[in-house]
């Protein structure tokens, strides 16, 4: 790999491993989702790839409440085409490649022999209470059960623990439901023998002899107040181990490995839950530290939705950022880039508050958490300073289940009545309980650091321990212009309610001592505001109000929204939008970009139109209004489309192409009279359809190309291909220049459009990938994520050159003279010698279609050329035999 030797002298100048290397794809996985079909329908269906045998099949179910499947195929396929002709099919719902996942750990030499993160004094140049307050929080709660005596688990998915560490023997989890090896399923949660927890790639319960797991589960849940070792956020709390393979094992963990250990926590949450405590474990968080670097996260659209469906079941995920001081926000990243609202982000600080070596992201990575040199527990019974992400976010993992732990009897209610709003609450508290730090301002959503006493005061501020506690999840639904429905929810036995609503701005109206969770609204007023809370009453004692909901009627005179544009051909469009209650019709207005005027098509009262009589390859624009009574409301925003008809270039959808051009780019691109030169900001890949390029039938074209370099050149390989039968890809025959050498500098060569090639506009394709020898680099024209850049252009094939048409023989011998040019509306065409036969005069477009004839019988003839588009012209003459008597190329302005 060309980065190792720069690698080498960052490792060498800096004892901080940082990753710069993109996920590694497990060969031959696919992970999809496939909730209403059968998946051996999925894999039937995909037997072959462009008529080769894929070789898909099943390796096992991932997770049965994410209908999460692994699949093999054929590890010589194309990745990323053959996992688009799956996503086609119908059942599948999520699909992804599964890539080996990377630990997030940065070890360094102790400087600290203390736990500085607890509490920080200011020694060892740390600054003084740059710490989480663990003294302050534990004087609330250590850990350990709710108010209502569930037992709290966290679960730590990684390469397992050590269970006969004497600071975290006590702490582990075990499932007491499940009698150990006697090869039953003894509580029927999917699992046989799963007393000690889960290995999924070993289908067990060893979940011991781990190495990373062990430093974090000690700063999760070291035994406190034991006279032994140290301690972790909690003093009791418990932890279930889970494993998802081990670096270096020959077993890498990766993807598939990842989803298939969530499940476990979510099905014995989910089972809790169900069985009112007897059976499964009240699992509050998930740690994860560990992921992929530089990551987008929509290539793992499973993995990233596995957080939400935890988080509805009440789990919440601490994940570890990169270990790298990039930002997130821009490089992506896996899993702290996903959108989930139940991830929550780490980066790492040390003992003066500073972010360090570790990643940030103003939209990406939540908050700060001490993870630099802090001292925890280590495989074999002993303990270790050790720094990283990777111990940041088991300090996060743990403040969640010390937050279940707070003296609220609201929440250990609510936990089990809405587990998913509970996890809510604690996330809220997590992020507005945080110590806002200086270094993190920009750098993270909170701009803060971990403080647990922050976290439970926000807890404990926000909880009603009293027995009469207010309603939740208000809710309004059915809403017309005149009526709606509110709902809500209780946690308490209740005796009945009140609720107060109203325009906001005006009176309230209340309605007293209501007997269900739910009333009607009528006599609403159309297209108004109003504000709703609610009112427990239990025993003759009323709990405090309830947050207030919003909510609006219907009726309002609006423009439509939902705009939709649907089926696009050469002379027409359907557009479709959502219903408006008070519209009596509606006016769609549409024009040619460009053009001052706007046709206004009345009187539509359904909610779609089809403009039609359009011409093929404009682009139009159109807005909507909403006719209320005679009175048009708008416009809408306006929508643009363009029709088809322009040729393959643009009427097709072409492969996407592109690569990683930190350090490498395409400067310039020449292709006979193109010369287009371009920079390093087009992140990987160059639209450049706007560009176009007449090419001749038949003749052969110099070309050059040259690349740009930040700092170190490298060696480079261009290729160039043309849709020569213009059906939307590129085959191999279409690569019409592959630079097989390689070079760091600008290469030439020539390229040949074949005599038979099809007139008409079609896509070109400029592919530069770095490689060091021939077959080291990417040859395919569809290749993702090269190093290097993709740059696209438009090109006409034509019959022969207008500009130079080489008919001085037949001219000379003929003779005519076409004028003026540029024309307006009409075209004189004059014969130097007296025409005594028929001849037949065409004009033709740049993509060689016929778009005027006429047949000219006297030595002067007059076209009518006004209803032409501006743009180049060649007018043809030829005599009733065929014979080609003149070209010329003409101008209409």
């Amino acid at each position: 790999m060309r980065n190792l030797f720069t690698l080498l002298i960052v490792l060498f100048a800096f004892n901080v491993a940082i990753a710069q290397e993109k996920p590694v794809v497990v060969p031959g996985n696919l992970i999809v989702q496939v909730p209403q079909k059968s998946i051996d329908e999925v894999i039937l269906a995909n037997q072959f790839y462009n008529g080769q045998p894929t070789g898909l099949k099943l390796n096992r179910l991932l997770s049965a409440p994410m209908a999460a499947y692994l699949l093999e195929f054929d590890p010589e396929i194309h990745h990323n085409k053959f996992l688009q002709q799956v996503w086609n099919h119908p059942g599948v719902t999520l699909i992804q490649l599964n890539h080996y996942i990377q630990h997030r750990i940065e070890p360094n030499d102790p400087n600290l022999d203390e736990q500085w993160w607890h509490i920080n004094d200011g020694g060892g140049g740390g600054t003084a209470d740059a710490d989480i307050d663990s003294d302050e929080a534990w004087e609330i709660t250590t850990g350990g059960v709710t108010e209502l005596g569930d037992t709290i688990v966290v679960c730590v998915v990684d390469d397992g623990g050590d269970l006969d560490h004497p600071d975290l023997m006590a702490n582990n989890w075990v499932n007491y439901n499940e009698i150990p090896n006697n090869s039953i399923d003894d509580d029927n949660n999917g699992y046989v023998d799963d007393y000690l927890g889960w290995n999924p790639v070993d289908d067990n319960d060893d979940v011991d002899g781990g190495s990373h797991g062990v430093e974090v589960a000690g700063m999760i849940g070291a035994v406190g107040n034991n006279g032994t070792g140290v301690v972790g956020v909690n003093w009791n709390v418990k932890i279930m181990n889970m494993t998802y393979g081990s670096l270096g094992s020959g077993n890498n963990p990766n993807e598939a490995n990842v989803i298939e250990a969530y499940t476990y926590p979510l099905i014995m949450r989910r089972q809790y839950e169900a069985t009112n405590g007897a059976l499964g474990a009240f699992v509050v968080a998930t740690n994860s530290s560990w992921g992929l670097d530089n990551a987008n996260p929509a290539n793992g659209p499973l993995w990233c939705a596995f957080y939400d469906t935890l988080g509805a079941t009440g789990i919440l995920s601490a994940g570890a950022t990169a270990n790298n001081n990039v930002n997130i926000d821009v490089v992506g990243d896996l899993p702290t880039g996903c959108a989930s609202e139940y991830m929550i982000s780490v980066t790492a600080t040390n003992n003066a508050d500073e972010r360090t070596f570790s990643g940030y992201g103003a939209t990406t990575v939540d908050l700060g958490a001490p993870g630099e040199d802090v001292r925890t527990t280590r495989a074999g019974g002993s303990y270790t300073t050790t720094s990283g992400t990777s111990f940041a976010t088991p300090a996060t993992a743990g403040a969640i289940a010390l937050m279940y732990s707070a003296p609220c009897a609201s929440l250990a209610a609510m936990s089990h009545a809405d587990p998913q709003l509970a996890a809510e609450m604690v996330r809220d508290a997590i992020f507005n309980g945080v110590d806002p730090v200086a270094d993190l301002t920009g750098d993270c959503v909170t701009g803060g650091r971990l403080n647990l006493k922050g976290s439970l005061d926000e807890i404990i501020q926000n909880c009603s321990s009293g027995g009469c506690l207010p309603p939740y999840n208000l809710g309004a639904g059915g809403i017309t212009d005149t009526e709606s429905d509110l709902v809500w929810s209780s946690l308490v036995a209740i005796d009945s309610f009140n609720i107060s609503y109203g325009i906001v701005g005006e009176m309230a109206t209340v309605a007293s001592e209501l007997d269900a969770n739910s009333y009607d609204l009528t006599g609403l007023t159309e297209c108004s505001d109003y504000w709703f809370i609610a009112q427990s009453i239990c025993d003759g004692e009323t709990s405090d109000w309830s947050d207030t909901l919003f909510f609006s009627t219907d009726g309002c005179c609006e423009p439509p929204l939902g705009i939709t544009i649907g089926t696009v051909t050469d002379n027409s469009v359907e557009v479709s939008w959502n219903s408006v209650l008070a519209a009596s019709s509606y006016e769609l207005e549409w024009q040619v970009v460009g053009d001052p005027n706007w046709t206004i098509e009345t009187g539509i009262t359904a909610t779609s139109f089809t403009l039609s009589n359009l011409t093929e390859c404009t682009e139009y624009a159109f807005q909507l209004y909403t006719n209320c009574n005679g009175n048009p409301v708008g416009p809408s925003a306006e929508f643009t489309f363009t029709t088809s008809g322009c040729g393959a270039c643009n009427d097709f959808v072409y492969c996407d192409s592109y690569g990683d051009n930190d350090q490498e780019w395409i400067e310039n691109v020449t292709v006979d009279v193109l010369n287009n030169s371009s920079d390093s900001e087009s992140n990987g890949y160059g639209d450049y359809t706007n560009l176009s390029l007449n090419l001749q039938r038949g003749n052969t074209y110099n070309v050059s190309f040259t690349p740009g370099y930040p700092e170190q050149e490298w060696t480079e390989h261009f290729r160039l291909w043309i849709d020569l039968n213009q059906n939307g890809s590129f085959n191999a025959a279409e690569t019409l220049f592959d630079d097989d050498q390689g070079s760091n500098s600008t290469v030439t060569g020539t390229i040949s459009i074949p005599i038979d090639a099809p007139l008409g506009s079609t896509r070109m394709r400029v592919s530069m990938a770095f490689g060091t020898q021939f077959g080291d680099y990417p040859h395919n024209s569809c290749e993702e994520d090269h190093e290097g850049e993709v740059e696209d252009y438009c090109v006409t094939i034509t019959e022969e050159d207008p500009v130079n048409p080489g008919i001085e023989e037949s001219d000379a011998n003929f003779g005519l003279e076409v004028y003026p040019s540029p024309a307006n509306n009409f075209v004189t065409v004059t014969f130097k010698e007296s025409v005594t036969e028929t001849v037949g005069l065409s004009i033709l477009d740049m993509t060689g279609r016929i778009v005027l004839t006429a047949a000219a019988s006297n030595n002067q003839t007059i076209l009518d050329v006004s209803e032409l588009s501006s743009g180049s012209y060649l007018l043809r003459a030829e005599s009733n035999d065929g014979e080609k008597l003149g070209r010329y190329r003409i101008i209409k302005n």
